[in-house]
């Protein structure tokens, strides 16, 4: 079923996203396939307490690839990438176009949020490409291997 990212509860009532995601290195004529992340308690605060997200409701693209890359959005019991997890997103025309509040929330969120080294020049394309640069820029993103960095030089200096 091809749709826009939406929320969704889990079968435990959990908050979850679920998106359209084409195939993992399968065939060309394979079809995309709708799969569901739950979404952290980080992240369900954002998009349900913050942003007001109602469930079935379309999130925006945005918002969605934001949450994907920060971990903010997995599957429970899984190893997920983020980086093949937003490169399988499928393509859609139209869809929800996010509102000046939430471009700040969601570029806070990636703000503060560590990213995995691997997946940065992702969340850098995001900020280029979307209006998340009108209010960061990607020097702010910060990833796991500079929060680790930072914390051996304070345990250096102590």
């Amino acid at each position: 079923m091809l749709d826009h990212p939406r929320l969704r509860s889990t079968d435990a009532d959990e908050p979850a996203l679920a998106v359209t995601l084409d195939p993992s290195g399968g065939p060309n004529f394979a079809e995309p396939s709708r799969e569901t992340f739950v979404l952290s308690t980080r992240a369900a605060a954002l998009v349900v307490d913050d942003l007001g997200y109602d469930e079935r409701e379309e999130v925006a693209s945005v918002t969605a690839r934001t949450l994907l890359l920060a971990g903010g959005a997995y599957v429970p019991d899984e190893k997920t990438d983020p980086v093949e997890t937003v490169q399988r997103l499928h393509p859609l025309d139209g869809g929800k176009h996010p509102t000046d509040a939430e471009i700040d929330r969601i570029a806070t969120y990636l703000k503060n949020a560590e990213i995995e080294q691997r997946a940065r020049w992702l969340a850098e394309a995001l900020v280029e490409d979307t209006r998340l640069g009108e209010v960061m820029s990607t020097d702010e993103i910060r990833t796991q291997r500079e929060r680790m960095n930072g914390l051996r030089g304070i345990a250096k200096d102590l």
